[in-house]
């Protein structure tokens, strides 16, 4: 191939400057002179929605940047590595108690671009998890260590990134209940309390619904619950229902079926599951409603009769 012969005459002189430089100075001053640097970038590939806590794993891309800048007099000498690789490793030096964190690939490969601060990208997987004690919608963050190794005239480069995340709100909440059957006469009430358990990562509200109503039965509960933020936390709620009353001899048995739907606080659109519970209530026993005080008037005449009669024996 034939050059013309300013390009010829460009290239030899450079190579001249080259070898002159380096035969003049040492080969660290050489680099100083030229200062060709790597110079490494890292970021999320796009803003991270909110990481779920427990048992979720999310795969966040992250974008990874290479360029090489050069001084005043590092033209040529950064021409001469053109398309020489440079290696990049990488590597997670922090997260928060609450994290896990791990990288699909810790080492990149590179290549000097054609142009000084040109950028090339390259992408790697960050695999998050997160548990249950972290705090929800508040500030995480994962620092990583980006270093490209030394090629050369090509300084190397090394700098940690900090980057952000934020974890999501999980409605978990655990009801407790000692029993969930009971027999009661059919004047009478059945009450059952349940202990509601805040097993998330903030301030719940758990409304509570009675999903069934046998005919002529009753059941009202407390609702809704709050649960301060904290796993641990606890409030009790109470079922009460009350059987058929009507006058005669009873002989039921219902059961009755309640929701649990646990709910943010601050965003109760933000909901989970409904967790379902059934009680069973027997109304067993003779039932005589509005008849007490005529009973008890004529108890009470019965016995002032007997009184009476005794008294004319006597």
């Amino acid at each position: 191939m034939n050059f013309p012969k300013t390009v010829t005459a460009s290239i030899i002189t450079g190579i001249l400057f080259l070898s002159t430089i380096f035969t003049m100075v040492p080969s660290t001053q050489a680099a100083g002179l030229f200062n060709l640097s790597s110079l490494v970038n890292v970021q999320w590939a796009e803003n991270g929605k909110p990481v779920v806590p427990r048992g979720e794993v999310r795969q966040l891309q992250l974008n990874v940047s290479y360029t090489t800048t050069r001084g005043a007099f590092g033209r040529l000498a950064l021409a001469a590595y053109q398309g020489r690789q440079i290696t990049v490793n990488m590597e997670i030096t922090s997260v928060p108690d609450w994290c896990t964190a791990s990288l699909s690939t810790s080492t990149l490969a590179f290549v000097v671009p054609a142009s000084p601060g040109a950028y090339i990208e390259q992408t790697t997987l960050l695999s998050l998890s997160v548990s249950d004690q972290a705090p929800a919608f508040d500030l995480g963050s994962i620092s990583i260590k980006a270093t490209a190794m030394k090629a050369g005239l090509i300084s190397g480069f090394t700098k940690e990134f900090s980057l952000t995340f934020t974890p999501g709100y999980k409605p978990l909440i655990k009801p407790t209940i000692t029993t969930n059957t009971k027999e009661i006469g059919p004047l009478d009430t059945a009450t059952f309390p349940i202990q509601i358990e805040n097993q998330g990562n903030a301030r719940t509200i758990v409304t509570i619904t009675v999903s069934n109503m046998p005919k002529d039965w009753n059941a009202i509960v407390t609702s809704p619950i709050i649960l301060e933020e904290g796993s641990g936390s606890t409030n009790t709620a109470y079922l009460t229902i009350k059987p058929p009353k009507g006058f005669g001899y009873h002989y039921e048995e219902e059961t009755i079926n309640i929701l649990l739907t646990p709910a943010q606080y601050d965003n109760q659109s933000n909901k989970g599951e409904p967790i379902p519970l059934s009680f069973l209530v027997q109304s067993r026993g003779f039932s005589t409603p509005g008849f007490e005080p005529i009973l008890f008037l004529g108890a009470l005449a019965a016995v002032l009769v007997l009184v009476k009669l005794k008294r004319k024996k006597s």
